[in-house]
């Protein structure tokens, strides 16, 4: 007896223990879990309520599983026209994630399939949006032209929409990756570049040239008001020197004598200060040397005159 229910007790136990397994089920804080009973929609589990739950096992309950994370994908290159019918070759990138899981499951079912939908709407709106604006907004030597930020709004507003509308995809962001141009179109921008830079340069140079020609002009202009000032103080001293000239003058007028012995020793002091010199002369007839004689009495008529005595012993043998 005690065997027969100790088997019914395990058995419970193993039934208990896959109901369990069949109807509990634990949902990520990664994904959006739709709940479907007999292929309709029962219950949407988001990502905030992730945890264990339960449900009615299969058939009866189905799950269906969808990552909400941020996810990208990108485009194959392709050849597109510009409004300047210039051919670009490119590709774009889209990121975005499921915002409504019960709209996804309703129109596509799976996310695989909507992404390729997503890739579909990408394309064809670049497309729609780059025949609506010129090359030079792509290719251009001035960054202040590039449109690459109001391309890639006007692409992700076109999209955004119908996205979210019609599988429940929020689009965050749009882009282009990359950006490639036909041979024959980039011989087109190099020698407009090209252009562009000799345009630059000759208004560049231009410009320099009337900068210098206007400094130029301006120190021209000081430089004369500078050289008027400098004359102007020059003739104020000049005439400041002459009247104090011509105190001196007036003095050597009144002494002769004064002056010339002045401009002999004048004389003498510039030939001594030249360097050495070596002169052999008669000093008592070489003017200005005759200074020095005139000095040499002027010395020995100053010099008391000696007795007569010692005068007399002195020339005595």
């Amino acid at each position: 007896m005690s065997t027969k229910i100790t088997t019914i007790l395990i058995a419970a136990l193993v039934t208990a223990i896959i109901v369990f397994m069949m109807c509990a089920f634990q949902v990520r804080f990664t994904e959006t879990v739709v709940v479907t009973r007999l292929a309709e929609i029962h219950r949407v589990i988001p990502p905030e309520e992730a945890g264990l739950h339960f449900k009615w096992f299969w058939p009866i309950d189905e799950l269906h599983r969808f990552d909400a994370r941020l996810r990208s994908f990108e485009t194959e290159f392709r050849q597109i026209g510009t409004k300047d019918q210039k051919t670009v070759i490119l590709t774009a990138y889209a990121t975005w994630r499921v915002a409504d899981a019960e709209r996804l499951l309703k129109s596509v079912g799976r996310e695989d399939t909507v992404a390729g939908k997503i890739r579909d709407l990408l394309e064809n709106r670049v497309s729609d949006v780059l025949r609506t604006h010129e090359l030079s907004e792509l290719v251009n030597i001035d960054p202040e032209k590039i449109r690459y930020a109001e391309i890639e709004q006007s692409v992700l507003e076109g999209i955004r929409g119908t996205a979210l509308q019609q599988y429940g995809v929020e689009v965050v962001s749009v882009g282009i990756k990359r950006l490639g141009l036909p041979e024959i179109v980039t011989r087109e921008v190099f020698t407009r570049m090209k252009e562009d830079r000799q345009r630059t340069i000759k208004q560049l140079t231009a410009e320099g040239e009337a900068e210098a020609r206007k400094i130029r002009a301006e120190a021209e202009e000081i430089s004369q008001k500078i050289l008027a000032r400098a004359e102007a103080y020059a003739k104020t001293l000049e005439g400041q020197a002459d009247a104090e000239a011509a105190k001196y003058y007036r003095t050597f007028a009144e002494n002769r004598r004064l002056s010339d012995f002045l401009k002999k020793l004048e004389t003498v002091r510039r030939i001594f200060e030249a360097g050495q010199i070596t002169l052999v002369m008669d000093a008592n007839e070489f003017v200005p040397f005759d200074v020095l004689r005139d000095k040499s009495r002027a010395s020995a008529a100053t010099q008391p005159a000696a007795p007569a005595g010692e005068a007399a012993a002195g020339r005595a043998p």
